[in-house]
């Protein structure tokens, strides 16, 4: 009975969620479009990068 009770509290491994948005420029026309994508901690940095 110990046993099961244990195993009900073991805490879950969460990791946080960051919703980033980022404007990215047209090359061709000009205009501008957002990106958006759900990212975790690690993530953020190399969403930002910007692309050459």
């Amino acid at each position: 009975m110990s046993k099961k009770i244990a195993e009900k509290k073991k805490k879950k491994i969460s990791k946080k969620m960051i919703l980033a948005i980022r404007i990215i420029k047209s090359k061709k026309s000009g205009s501008y479009a957002f990106e958006d994508k759900m990212l975790t901690d690690n993530e953020i940095k190399n969403f930002f990068k910007k692309d050459d």
